[in-house]
């Protein structure tokens, strides 16, 4: 069944307001069902996972600021996803490497400015562009971003990002459990 024009039952920024991921929302969805895989893409260290809902990841990471916090997990079929819990995460073209492909997403909500965010495609190893405006364009054909507001832009980036992926952020996605790894702070530099 293609989800190349489905649109999800609830408004994905309402949701992300409701589980206060809004006023930074740091996300990629990588495409493997294999957690360990995702978490090694994101060179975590791999003894510091903690199974967790996301209230319990918002707890933890009040415990822990000094290395960012990244939280992985199942997210459809063929998906999984990784959604950084504090601090700024930059992706790095080789979280791709091997034949994968990472969508990324990123905005601030207190900056209502989308210029260097919105969503990204990399495949194996290299940035393909835009979600929308290259990789995935016949996903976006009835979604229009001229004139477009900040909150309207990031409702089109995440309305992609499941029609891509298959599922839209929705209640029972906020309530899963997923494991919460600590990404080194010389990670990318190994």
């Amino acid at each position: 069944m293609s989800l190349s024009r489905a649109m999800p039952a609830e408004s994905q920024w309402d949701l992300l307001e409701e589980h206060l991921l809004n006023s930074r929302f740091d996300v990629a969805w990588i495409d493997t069902e294999e957690i360990g895989e995702a978490a090694e893409r994101f060179r975590v260290d791999p003894g510091s996972g903690v199974p967790c809902d996301l209230d319990t990841a918002f707890d933890l990471i009040e415990n822990d600021g000094q290395e960012t916090l990244v939280w992985i997990g199942t997210h459809s079929p063929g998906w999984s996803v990784a959604v950084t819990m504090n601090r700024g995460f930059t992706l790095s073209e080789e979280a791709s490497t091997g034949g994968r492909g990472v969508l990324a997403h990123w905005h601030m909500a207190g900056l209502y400015e989308l210029a260097d965010e919105g969503m990204v495609y990399y495949h194996d190893g290299e940035h393909m562009g835009r979600v929308g405006e290259e990789a995935f364009r016949d996903h976006a054909l009835d979604l229009d971003l001229d004139g477009a507001g900040f909150r309207e832009q990031v409702e089109y980036y995440l309305i992609l990002a499941g029609r891509i992926t298959g599922r839209f952020l929705d209640r029972e996605w906020f309530a899963a459990s997923r494991v919460l790894y600590r990404v080194p702070g010389d990670a990318w530099s190994r």
